[in-house]
């Protein structure tokens, strides 16, 4: 009996310390994450500038971009979206201008209520005036709402 006893005491603290190392290992901070906070959003780039000037050299046509300075580049972004049906209709609009699509996770409830709206309405269109003056409400509300809160 005092055998059983000793075999299941050793026993108890082997599956201890086995059970402390593997649940350590599983608590490592190089994780990756599976959920991100906020709304998936799809940004339409420009281009990529080396300088406030050439940035504003090279969109001077454009009539109305948002830029983010990130990595020693300003970004240039021409349009939002959040439905992903609108991106080909959004890319067709501006033919050989968007570079690539970015998706960005945005928080803001005002702005994506926003950004939800007009989405249906993008949905449902197919004029190319009508196209140019969403995609300029989204850009306005996205300075509006989203960069002026942050510098809030």
């Amino acid at each position: 009996m005092k055998k059983y006893l000793m075999l299941i005491f050793v026993s108890l603290i082997i599956g201890f310390f086995l059970s402390y190392f593997v649940l350590h290992e599983y608590t490592d901070s190089s994780a990756i994450t599976v959920y991100k906070e906020g709304e998936q959003l799809y940004f339409f780039k420009y281009g990529e500038f080396e300088n406030k000037e050439k940035m504003e050299a090279n969109t001077i046509n454009l009539e109305n971009y948002v830029y983010q300075q990130k990595d020693g580049l300003y970004k240039v972004y021409i349009a939002i979206c959040k439905n992903s049906e609108n991106v080909e209709k959004i890319k067709t609009y501006y033919q050989d201008k968007v570079k690539e699509v970015e998706t960005f996770y945005i928080s803001n409830s005002k702005f994506i209520d926003k950004i939800n709206n007009l989405d249906n309405i993008l949905i449902n269109t197919n004029d190319n005036t009508v196209i140019g003056e969403i995609i300029n409400q989204q850009l306005s509300s996205y300075e509006e709402v989203v960069l002026n809160d942050d510098k809030d």
